[in-house]
């Protein structure tokens, strides 16, 4: 019969087995914090002004609030906060440092974008850990694509109401309702005259679809990513959200047009609550895309 020795009856409590902060893990932390907050200030800006002017674009960043939130409470299940310096997070973080200096020589905003979220990673990867990167993953992805097209928009803004006024002219004409686009420049307007004049609608900046697109993108990626689909997948359920979420805006337009002229309700409530409600039909074809391209058996 022997005895047990004292140091197999000794188990270590899960608190005394994590590491104990270290001052200068948290002051870099900080540091990097701080860079990030310095570095990026002017896009993180130029997102919050150009997403204000559409609450569909500020929905989208909802989706993705819900998303970050997901992820830390599905980390903080198996990864404590516990700031460390690791090769991981360093080497996120110089590739960051690149692209943002890339960003700033060659104007190439999108490289910008990918610093912000490499930066974000270097962030998650020296409070969690390596492992604590990858709940975020999509999260970060879905902010990436956001951002990324949320910095283009002064760019499409014009062609995206054109070809918006367009489609709506031309469903409007299958319900036999006869409308007419006047365009100008400086300052560019264009504008629906429904019924000779009875009717005229002015095709805003916030008519121009980008809330739907970015929130069908960014919920199809998000999706995607969590279900781990194959990017060729991937890809082509992004390039169909950004067509649902395009169709779905002529259509909420159409509606619009035609429910004022047809009734007499207000028209706050008309834009409002129409265009709600097709925000939500859309998302509903997303998910429903999402699921398809999941369970969508493989060519032969």
């Amino acid at each position: 019969m022997s005895e047990d020795s004292p140091e197999d009856d000794k188990t270590v409590s899960p608190s005394a087995a994590r590491p104990a902060w270290q001052g200068e893990d948290i002051l870099f932390l900080l540091v990097i914090l701080a860079v990030t907050v310095t570095a990026y200030a002017p896009l993180v800006e130029g997102v919050i002004e150009l997403s204000s002017r559409t609450t569909q674009a500020l929905n989208a960043f909802l989706l993705l609030g819900f998303a970050f939130v997901d992820a830390l409470v599905t980390v903080r299940k198996t990864n404590h906060f516990s700031p460390c310096i690791n090769l991981h997070g360093l080497v996120l973080f110089a590739l960051s440092c690149l692209a943002l200096i890339l960003a700033s020589a060659t104007s190439l905003w999108p490289l910008a974008v990918l610093g912000l979220c490499l930066n974000l990673g270097a962030l998650i990867s020296f409070s969690f850990g390596r492992r604590g990167v990858l709940p975020f993953f999509s999260a970060l992805a879905g902010l990436g694509a956001a951002v990324a097209m949320l910095v283009f928009v002064p760019q499409w803004d014009e062609s995206l109401r054109t070809v918006v006024a367009h489609g709506s002219s031309w469903l409007l004409s299958l319900v036999d309702i006869q409308t007419d686009i006047v365009a100008r420049s400086s300052p560019f307007q264009i504008v629906l005259v429904a019924e000779k004049g009875v009717g005229v609608f002015d095709v805003a900046t916030e008519c121009n679809g980008i809330g739907i697109i970015l929130s069908s993108v960014v919920l199809t990626i998000i999706l995607a990513l969590r279900r781990r689909l194959r990017w060729g997948v991937m890809a082509g359920l992004t390039l169909l959200a950004f067509a649902l979420g395009f169709v779905f805006n002529v259509v909420r337009i159409a509606v619009i047009v035609m429910t004022t002229l047809q009734t007499d309700l207000d028209y706050g409530l008309i834009h409002e609550g129409l265009g709600t409600v097709v925000y939500m039909l859309a998302l509903t074809a997303v998910c429903g895309a999402v699921r398809w391209g999941s369970v969508r058996p493989p060519f032969a």
